[in-house]
C-alpha cells in the first residue's frame, strides 16, 4: 500500500485570524507560529510543524487533502502509476514543498474533482501540547484523523483511490435517501496504511463547500464532553449529538465549524493490527446508538 496517512488539509476561509483563535479555543489546536507572507494560518495537532493550513480567501471552502508517503521511492512510483493511468500530475516546486514543510510533492484531482496532494518526506517538529484542556490527539503514524469527502462520480472516485492510489476497502455504508426523489446514500470508507478503520471516506453526493466533514481523536471521553461542552459556548451548531458508529466504533459528536465546515471530534475509533486478515464490511446502517440529527434548513 503506497499511502500512509492524512498527513494535513487546507481550508481557504475568509478569515483566518478568527478561525484559528476558534481552533485553538474550542478544538484545542495551536498556532505553528508560521508567517507565510499570504495572511494564512498553520495549525497544529501534535509533534508536526502542522496539520492544517488555513488559507486566506473570498469564500470559505475545502482545498485539499495532503497525503503522505513513507519516502520518495514510493511517491514515485505514486505518480507514475496515476501518470501511466493518464491521471493529469502537477509536480510541486521545492518553495511549495517548503511550505508544506515536505521533501516533495504533487498535485492532481480525483474523477469528482477533490484535490489531492501526495507528499513524501514530512519535517519533523518539536514538542507540542494541545490548549483547551485536550491531553493529546491521536495522530502519529495514524495522521491527523479522517476526512469524508463529496464522490458524486462515485465509481470512478473510489477506483481512483482504492486501484490506482492503493487505499483498502474497510466498509461500504448504505443508507437511505435523503429525500424521495434521490437515489441511497453511499459512503465508502477506504483505510491507509495505517491502524486507523479509515482514513477517508467518499460520499456519492456533492457538496456546496466540497468537504462533509473531517474528524479529530481525543484521548478520552471526557475530552469528547468537554469539546462540547465548549462547541455549545461558543454558539456553534452541533448538527448530530453523541453517538457510537457501527464501523470503527467511535463514539463522537459533529457540529458545524465557522465557514460551515464539518466536524467530527470523537474517542475510541478502532483500530486494525493486521490489515491482511481484516474483512471488509458492508454496512446499512451507521450508528449503534445516538448521533441524533440535526441539518440546519437552508435560509435558516
Amino acid at each position: 500500500m503506497a499511502i500512509s496517512n492524512l498527513s494535513y488539509v487546507r481550508l481557504q476561509v475568509t478569515d483566518p485570524t478568527t478561525w484559528a483563535q476558534f481552533a485553538e479555543t474550542v478544538l484545542g489546536f495551536g498556532d505553528a507560529n508560521i508567517d507565510d507572507g499570504r495572511g494564512g494560518k498553520y495549525l497544529r495537532m501534535d509533534q508536526a510543524p502542522f496539520r492544517y493550513i488555513v488559507e486566506a480567501g473570498d469564500a470559505d471552502r475545502f482545498v485539499a487533502a495532503g497525503y503522505e508517503l513513507t519516502d520518495a521511492a514510493a511517491f514515485n512510483d505514486l505518480v507514475e502509476t496515476l501518470q501511466s493511468a493518464g491521471v493529469a500530475i502537477e509536480m510541486g516546486t521545492p518553495e511549495e514543498a517548503a511550505r508544506r514543510a515536505v521533501d516533495g510533492y504533487a498535485t492532481c484531482s480525483d474523477p469528482s474533482g477533490n484535490c489531492v496532494e501526495l507528499c513524501y518526506g514530512r519535517a519533523a517538529g518539536d514538542s507540542f501540547t494541545p490548549n483547551a484542556g485536550v491531553s493529546a490527539f491521536k495522530t502519529g503514524s495514524m495522521g491527523l484523523g479522517h476526512l469524508v469527502l463529496p464522490a458524486p462520480e462515485n465509481e470512478a472516485t473510489i477506483a481512483f483511490y482504492t486501484e490506482l492510489c492503493g487505499f483498502g476497502l474497510s466498509d461500504d455504508l448504505t443508507l437511505p435517501p435523503p429525500a424521495p426523489d434521490l437515489p441511497d446514500q453511499r459512503i465508502t470508507f477506504l483505510h491507509a496504511d495505517n491502524p486507523r478503520h479509515h482514513t477517508l471516506g467518499l460520499y456519492n453526493f456533492p457538496h456546496p463547500i466540497g468537504l462533509v466533514h473531517v474528524m479529530a481523536e481525543v484521548s478520552s471521553l471526557d475530552e469528547v464532553g468537554a469539546c462540547m461542552d465548549r462547541v455549545k459556548q461558543a454558539g456553534l451548531h452541533i448538527f448530530a449529538s453523541l453517538g457510537r458508529h457501527a464501523n470503527d466504533e467511535m463514539v463522537s459528536f459533529y457540529f458545524f465549524a465557522p465557514g460551515g465546515f464539518g466536524f467530527e471530534v470523537g474517542f475510541d475509533g478502532r483500530q486494525i493490527a493486521d490489515w491482511s486478515s481484516f474483512t471488509a464490511t458492508q454496512s446499512t446502517i451507521g450508528d449503534l446508538w445516538g448521533h441524533e440529527y440535526d441539518f440546519p434548513v437552508m435560509g435558516d
